[in-house]
C-alpha cells in the first residue's frame, strides 16, 4: 500500500516507520494535490493541529481513500469532514510499543485498522472518548519518565545505548493533556517531569510551558 504522510508528529512518524518496516511504501506529502497517487493518508499531527490538517487535505482526498490520524487526544470524529467525502477514516494512536488506541465508525474501517495493526505487531484497543484525556495524561507522564530514566541509565553506564523504543514526545499533546493531570492530582509531578524532559531533550516549548506553570503567580489548573 502506498501511504502519504502529512505532518511530523513523533507518534505519527513512528507509526509510519512501522508501516514501512511491514513493507508499505511511505512518502512525505509535500503537496496535498498529489494525494490521488496514494492509497492512504497518515495525518502525523497533534490534536491542536488536526483541524488545520484536515482543512489542508479535504479538497484533495477521494472516496474510499484510507485516512488515519495518530493523536491520542482526538477520536475519529475529528475526521468527520473527510468521512463525508467518502474516506475510510480511522483514529489510531500508539500507546507504547505494543498497543494502539483505535476509534472507527463501522466494521469496514475496524477491519482495515485491525489488519494494519496485525502487520506491524500492535494490538488494537477501543478507547471510549470520555477516557481519552485521562489515558493520555497517564501515558505521556509515563513516557516522559521513561525518557528521563533512559538518559540517566545511559549516563551511569547501566546501559550501553539509548533504547530503540523511543517515546513519542509530542509537545502539543503533552501540554493539552495537562488538565487531566490536574484532575488526577498529579499536576506538580507532571509539570516537573515535563520541565526536565524539555531541558534534557532540548524541547524549548515544553520546558518554557512547564516553567510558566510552576511560577507561584500562575493558575496551575
Amino acid at each position: 500500500m502506498r501511504v502519504a504522510v502529512w505532518g511530523n508528529s513523533r507518534a505519527g512518524l513512528n507509526f509510519a516507520r512501522r508501516l514501512e518496516w511491514a513493507g508499505h511504501t511511505i512518502e512525505s506529502l509535500e503537496d496535498p494535490s498529489e494525494l490521488d497517487r496514494f492509497d492512504a493518508l497518515l495525518l502525523a499531527v497533534t490534536a491542536r493541529e488536526l483541524e488545520g490538517a484536515v482543512g489542508d487535505v479535504a479538497k484533495h482526498v477521494r472516496p474510499r481513500q484510507i485516512v488515519i490520524h495518530t493523536s491520542l487526544l482526538a477520536g475519529v470524529e475529528a475526521l468527520d469532514e473527510l468521512e463525508t467525502r467518502g474516506c475510510l477514516t480511522i483514529a489510531a494512536a500508539p500507546m507504547g510499543w505494543e498497543s494502539c488506541a483505535i476509534s472507527t465508525l463501522d466494521e469496514v474501517t475496524d477491519t482495515v485498522i485491525g489488519l494494519l495493526l496485525t502487520e506491524i505487531h500492535m494490538t488494537p484497543e477501543h478507547l471510549p472518548e470520555e477516557q481519552r484525556l485521562e489515558r493520555a495524561a497517564r501515558m505521556y507522564y509515563a513516557e516522559m519518565l521513561w525518557a528521563l530514566h533512559s538518559r540517566a541509565a545511559l549516563a551511569a553506564k547501566i546501559i550501553d545505548d539509548f533504547p530503540s523504543h523511543v517515546p513519542d514526545l509530542d509537545t502539543g499533546d503533552i501540554i493539552d493533556a495537562y488538565p487531566a493531570a490536574v484532575e488526577l492530582g498529579m499536576a506538580r509531578n507532571y509539570r516537573d517531569v515535563a520541565r526536565m524532559v524539555g531541558e534534557q531533550e532540548r524541547i524549548e516549548e515544553l520546558e518554557l510551558w512547564a516553567v510558566r506553570k510552576e511560577a507561584p503567580w500562575q493558575n496551575n489548573s
